[in-house]
């Protein structure tokens, strides 16, 4: 039977404590599962864990690295996670990296964060090579990988390095104290609205968000999740930890090509992931199912979902959704959702096979999780009530009850890296104002409507909010996604979208194998028709552009906005249609 950890006893101030609990705990459970070059899965211990991340502070200690700020880089790996705890549990600051960033901006920002050291990745190292010249001269790079092709010192020769020391008598490492309120973390925003800024944490900022995360979310020493998410990314990030809290497991996926192969071989209890995955997934599944006829069909597409739940046929429902299951590996009993909003149609949709979708909201500013719903009575229209100890309070409410939401609390970060300016316009008196806007209900829920920044105004003082119109657009098949926006016009902010249509989904609805431009104009116009016609009409949409090539996103898949009109123009062989 799983073990529960008793969540409100565990305190912890710093992330060593974690692993040194576990370590004494249950020193034979495994805290990372891997697949082996003979492609078995193999077993590193909590015991192991701490010793090799003991190895390698010991290791980065001696090389005169102590207090430095050191960059991690590189796909999802064990070694990523060992370089990343190493730092984090005392030698310096961590700075987890995107490795899809240009060599132009990687080198700027290892100036601009003064990093001394910074472990990559084979790719990463050959983009290091090609800037060379451009990069501080005594910087240290080590390599992610057992082996490294062009020299460079690997993470298993730093724990090699780190055992020789211990047993020489270098207990440096293993004794070191922790300031949990020190600077720990390093982690630059994906930047959706402004240029992305690096947000500092600390290890008690880390630990608050974990901890308050297990006593919401149900889990035991037996849940095991496979990171798909990139590490770098503060969601991914606590994901992790908060599994290594709870005494439970992490895999690692390298990449979305392997996710279906890694899925079906780790067999994970728990999955993280973004809406547009989910989404696809959801995708995929609904095509297998359309697929099959008759009685099989009515019990394979969630009819008989409510039913189900009424009598608590929780076996039944597993068998009848036995593909879907098999699909997520066969254990999966949870989806946690967030970075972006998710169709709760979707939510439900999962929820009737049997996968409860923990829906929440939270920003790299708050460690990153905020609020989120517990996953016994999901509430899939919400990102759920705040966690225990945060305060979040509304500012400047308008008519429809939606105002800027404001956290206080544990998991608020020191500020912003070398930039007191933007700091000071968001923190105040310990309040951290997100630029995020949304309302809660008599129940105590929270839902998200938009950004400040995005938010259209019109001459009447009406507030618009994009996110809410993209959300009924992007509901229809026929809208693969969305963009609205403002544009000015005689005194007033008329409401422009652009649409990526999906013209699969067209062609099926007008049987046509072949679409010509007014085809799909048509089609897209019928949609932000339907949709004009639920809206007041000072929200309805008055222009549609439509796009061939899909929006830039960031690396959580949320469309990346610069606060104005698209840069970008649609394509020229597209109509523009005024409504």
């Amino acid at each position: 039977m799983a073990q529960q950890p008793d969540t409100r006893q565990l305190y912890v101030q710093n992330v060593k404590s974690i692993l040194q609990y576990n370590a004494v705990r249950n020193p034979g459970a495994p805290a990372i599962r891997l697949r082996d070059e003979t492609g078995s899965l193999t077993r590193v211990s909590y015991r192991k864990l701490l010793n090799y991340v003991n190895r390698i502070g010991t290791a980065l200690l001696r090389r005169g690295l102590s207090g430095e700020n050191i960059a991690v880089i590189g796909r999802n790996s064990e070694g990523w996670c060992y370089a990343f705890l190493a730092v984090l549990c005392g030698v310096g600051v961590t700075v987890p990296l995107d490795r899809e960033m240009s060599a132009d901006s990687l080198q700027h920002l290892i100036r601009f964060a003064s990093i001394k050291a910074i472990f990559a990745d084979a790719a990463t190292r050959k983009k290091l090579g090609g800037i060379q010249k451009k990069l501080p001269k005594k910087l240290q790079v080590f390599a992610l990988e057992a082996q490294s092709d062009d020299g460079a010192t690997t993470v298993y020769s730093l724990i090699e390095e780190g055992e020789s020391l211990i047993d020489e008598g270098d207990d440096s490492y293993m004794h070191r104290s922790i300031d949990p309120d020190a600077l720990a973390l390093l982690l630059f925003t994906s930047g959706t609205t402004d240029s992305a800024k690096a947000v500092m944490l600390s290890n008690r900022n880390l630990c608050a968000d974990v901890m308050l995360v297990a006593r919401r979310v149900a889990l035991t020493t037996e849940d095991a999740t496979l990171c798909v998410l990139p590490l770098h990314h503060a969601y991914q990030m606590i994901c992790m930890l908060l599994m290594f809290y709870v005494g439970g497991s992490v895999s690692f996926c390298p990449g979305l090509r392997y996710l279906s192969r890694d899925l079906t071989f780790y067999s994970p209890t728990l999955f993280v992931c973004v809406p547009l995955m989910l989404e696809k997934m959801h995708k995929k599944i609904f095509e297998q199912l359309s697929k099959q006829s008759g009685i099989k069909r009515v019990f394979t597409t969630g009819r008989l979902s409510s039913l189900l739940e009424r009598f608590d046929w929780s076996d039944f429902r597993k068998f009848v959704y036995k593909l879907i299951h098999q699909a997520f590996g066969g254990k999966l009993r949870m989806i946690i959702c967030g970075a972006a909003a998710l169709n709760p149609d979707l939510a439900r949709d999962f929820a009737s096979f049997g996968l409860p979708v923990i829906i929440g909201y939270g920003l790299t500013e708050c460690s990153p999780i905020v609020m989120c719903n517990d996953g016994i009575s999901p509430q899939p229209d919400t990102v759920g009530k705040p966690l225990d100890d945060v305060d979040v309070i509304l500012d400047e409410v308008d008519e429809n009850g939606a105002g800027e939401i404001c956290v206080k609390g544990p998991i608020v970060m020191l500020g912003y890296y070398k930039n007191k300016k933007a700091t000071n316009a968001v923190l105040r008196d310990g309040w951290l104002r997100t630029g995020d806007l949304g309302y809660c209900d008599e129940n105590g829920n929270y839902h998200i409507t938009g950004r400040t920044k995005n938010v259209i105004v019109t001459k009447g003082g009406k507030n618009i909010y994009p996110e809410e119109l993209e959300a009924y657009l992007n509901n229809d098949p026929v809208v693969l996604e969305s963009l609205i926006f403002g544009e000015a016009k005689d005194g007033d902010e008329t409401v422009v979208v652009q649409v990526v249509p999906d013209e699969d989904a067209i062609k099926e609805k007008i049987g046509k194998d072949e679409l010509s431009n007014d085809d799909v104009q048509n089609a897209v116009s019928d949609v932000v028709g339907r949709v004009n016609r639920l809206l007041p009409a000072y929200k309805a949409i008055r222009k549609v552009l439509i796009r061939k090539d899909r929006f830039d996103r960031t690396d959580t898949q949320k469309v990346k906005r610069s606060g104005e009109a698209p840069d970008d123009a649609p394509p020229s062989d597209s109509k523009e249609t005024t409504l």
